[in-house]
């Protein structure tokens, strides 16, 4: 009989100690769900909105992302899936002759929430095409004066293409 009761003590304490660590948990899950801060360096996915193609670009153009999927921090979403971001063309140069090589670099500057705040994001993105003009000044020594006149290739990228950006600052929601 004593070790009935001893042992209905005992599972009656852990009980009350068991539910008294899971009142603690869910009122620290409440007090940090109600501010969540995304901190400086947190990486982004983003998407590009358009076809980007060095030759028709200029430095300081606009062009526009999306984000892509939901970006959740603790159990809340706190970034949905399509919102604008912006960047900016650093570097735009069109392919030319002897096979010169086309340049697109292009940084992604702002993230645009719903309620109108704007979270700064960076990053830099460089694209240079391989080269191949010795190829086509040796064919044009060997063969024809006429391959000097081939063109290169001019840097792209496609639409819907991802890209990573990182959070420049921390921004609590």
């Amino acid at each position: 009989m004593k070790k009935i009761i001893f042992s209905a003590i005992l599972l009656a304490g852990l009980s009350s100690f068991a539910q008294s660590e899971t009142a603690a948990v869910s009122a620290t899950a409440t007090s940090t769900a109600s501010t969540m801060t995304l901190s400086e360096g947190t990486v982004l996915k983003v998407a590009l909105s358009e076809d980007l193609n060095g030759k028709n670009l200029s430095k300081g153009q606009k062009i526009d992302f999306t984000t892509s999927g939901d970006f959740i921090l603790g159990d809340r979403v706190v970034i949905k899936e399509g919102l604008k971001v912006t960047g900016t063309v650093t570097e735009a140069a069109k392919s030319g002759m002897l096979a010169k090589r086309g340049k697109l670099a292009f940084s992604i500057d702002y993230l645009y929430l719903p309620d109108g705040k704007v979270i700064k994001l960076t990053s830099d993105v460089t694209k240079a095409v391989k080269s191949s003009t010795g190829v086509v000044v040796a064919t044009a020594v060997l063969l024809s004066p006429l391959a000097l006149f081939i063109g290169g290739k001019n840097a792209k990228y496609k639409e819907g293409e991802i890209f990573e950006a990182y959070v420049k600052e921390s921004y609590t929601f």
